[in-house]
């Protein structure tokens, strides 16, 4: 039962992303101006929005596929951690985004999440011997274009600060969280 209940968690939050996704391609009004726009105050709204919002179809296409069986695990590891997780990676990585951004740009997506997940399920793994969590993590991130390509190579119109400090986010969420249950 509880492997339903992490699966329907995790379809109800992709269809909330592509629900939001499809409302802001139908309304007078662009919403992805609502993202991390750096040391802007504008901007610190999109600490909460960000992973929300997308550039269209096939960037929420791109990061629902490795969002989905990351945030499913994590899930089922505990959805009490992977709650707080998800918070604390979406806050933490996105707070990094905005003071470490390049200026007069505008951070969207829920690729920072992905790559905060990443790292936490990488680092929940080593701190709890948990072999799964670190064979989800890796495969996802060779998947995703392997985490350090994402990491290290900035390309351009892609967030390499979302990427970085979501996933540093991430690690910091697992230390954070280690010996919670």
């Amino acid at each position: 039962m509880k492997t339903r209940d992490d699966l329907e968690i995790t379809f109800i939050c992709l269809a909330f992303l592509w629900a939001i996704c499809f409302l802001s391609m139908v309304l007078p009004f662009d919403l992805r101006g609502y993202g991390i726009v750096p040391r802007s105050v504008h901007g610190l709204p999109g600490l909460f929005f960000s992973p929300f919002l997308h550039s269209g179809v096939g960037h929420l296409f791109s990061n629902s596929l490795a969002l989905a069986p990351l945030l499913f695990f994590a899930l089922a590891y505990s959805r009490k951690l992977a709650l707080k997780a998800v918070v604390f990676i979406a806050l933490v990585g996105g707070a990094g985004t905005w003071l470490f951004g390049m200026s007069h740009t505008v951070h969207i997506g829920a690729s920072g999440v992905i790559f905060g997940l990443i790292g936490y399920l990488l680092t929940i793994g080593l701190f709890r011997r948990n072999i799964s969590a670190l064979f989800v993590s890796v495969v996802v991130a060779f998947y995703y274009g392997w985490a350090l390509s994402g990491l290290f190579v900035v390309v351009p119109g892609v967030s390499w600060t979302g990427h970085f400090f979501g996933f540093l986010a991430g690690v910091a969420a697992a230390w954070i969280t280690r010996n919670d249950n």
